[in-house]
């Protein structure tokens, strides 16, 4: 075991123990509540870029920083804070198709398992494909940038695996990750939906990692 493992770990553990200890627990309940945007932000600039980090230790066998680090994490910000306003706007939109009979959920405990359901089912197949393309495209960008390239839109576009993209990240992420945990998610107390969000991109850091081992293997 490396340092840099002990180091990741030793943040990870502390960071869900002060979500754990009832007087830090009411602390970020209370700053969730008052400040919504700001803690989207925080929770996902930490933990999907310690997601980052774990995926290049995955893929390299060592900690490395990855390249544009501090842009990606300003990005990941940017996305919590979007998630945010997405994951009520999902959740109040499900409840008013539920109060019209427009979808129908059943009653008792499996009402709001099937609430749940529908919400991630009816986010992951709209927002989320087009959260996936422009982090993507926002992502190839700054790796371009990082290059020392001087990157356009059409460029960008060109250096994207596309054939991967849509057969792997919204093929196969979206059926067999993202909807059932973000039906998890939104079986979740309000304040703890966009944390969850965000400790479950350090978990699809964990899958692409493997997948491009998969592929390095094969080739």
């Amino acid at each position: 075991m490396k340092r840099g493992d002990v180091i990741w770990g030793g943040v990870f553990t502390a960071i869900t123990a002060f979500l754990v200890i009832p007087e830090t627990r009411h602390l970020f309940e209370a700053a969730t509540r008052s400040h919504p945007y700001i803690m989207g932000f925080v929770k996902f600039a930490i933990m999907a870029s310690m997601g980052e980090l774990l995926t290049m230790r995955m893929l390299q066998k060592q900690w490395k920083k990855p390249a544009g680090f501090a842009a990606k994490a300003i990005v990941w910000g940017i996305i919590g804070m979007v998630i945010v306003a997405m994951f009520a706007l999902y959740s109040d939109g499900v409840a008013g198709l539920l109060r019209r009979g427009l979808l129908y959920a059943g009653q008792g405990k499996i009402a709001a398992f099937l609430t749940a359901l529908f919400t991630s089912a009816i986010m992951n197949g709209t927002f989320g494909i087009v959260l996936m393309l422009s982090h993507k495209i926002s992502d190839t960008y700054i790796d371009l940038r990082t290059a020392r390239e001087k990157p356009n839109f059409q460029m960008t576009l060109k250096a994207v695996d596309w054939p991967a993209f849509f057969s792997f990240v919204i093929g196969k992420t979206i059926p067999l990750f993202w909807i059932p945990a973000h039906t998890i998610t939104f079986l979740l107390p309000a304040e703890y939906r966009v944390l969850a969000a965000a400790y479950l991109s350090v978990a699809l850091g964990m899958i692409l990692a493997y997948a491009k081992l998969r592929n390095q293997q094969k080739q």
